[in-house]
């Protein structure tokens, strides 16, 4: 199988938008959170900070919440990119795979059952499209047996039609009538509502 370049990175906008909005709110929380923790854990100490020829002395949890606030809205963008980067080509294999399998099945809904699923090599879903593509090739081949057994059924009808001897002509219907049980097995395969 070729391998299929990525042509366009955003194949469902609004899913793999949700998923880069979460996780960049989750670093943000998770920094905050950290902060929180951190100011906790450290409140009952005193520290020095030397900043711009200055020595302060103060409540741990103030002055490094302070020195930690103004270094992070850095670390909450840049990670906030880079995690937005990562979800956006993890996405993509997920987001791909359903953009196909809605594709096919859409193909189902009218009647064709020639798609195949293709998925590259990492993408998630392949025993969902394994499983797809395995259906759509038992109900071609069970249609198609439908279809050659209507086609039979057609010909003993035209056969019939032509005239010939009673003895021709009740063959032809004993033959109408083992096809149509034949057809009625066949349609009774599938379990219907």
């Amino acid at each position: 199988m070729a391998r299929q370049k990525r042509r366009h990175f955003f194949i469902d906008k609004e899913f793999q938008g949700k998923y880069i909005f979460s996780s960049f709110i989750s670093i943000l929380i998770g920094s905050v959170v950290f902060a929180l923790i951190f100011g906790f854990f450290s409140s009952n100490t005193l520290s020095i900070v030397y900043e711009n020829y200055h020595l302060r002395l103060g409540a741990t949890p103030t002055l490094l919440l302070n020195r930690i606030l103004s270094a992070q809205w850095l670390f909450i963008l840049l990670g906030g990119v880079a995690v937005g980067v990562m979800v956006l080509f993890l996405s993509h294999r997920v987001a791909g795979p359903f953009f196909r399998f809605e594709k096919t099945l859409d193909k189902m809904t009218d009647g064709d059952f020639s798609e195949r699923i293709q998925l590259r090599k990492r993408d998630e879903g392949k025993i969902l499209g394994e499983k797809i593509n395995e259906f759509n090739g038992m109900l071609s081949n069970r249609l198609e047996n439908i279809r050659q057994v209507a086609e039979k059924i057609r010909e003993c009808c035209d056969a019939l039609e032509a005239g010939g001897s009673i003895d021709s002509q009740a063959e032809e219907i004993q033959k109408i009538r083992q096809l149509n049980q034949s057809f009625l097995d066949r349609i009774g395969e599938f379990k219907l509502k």
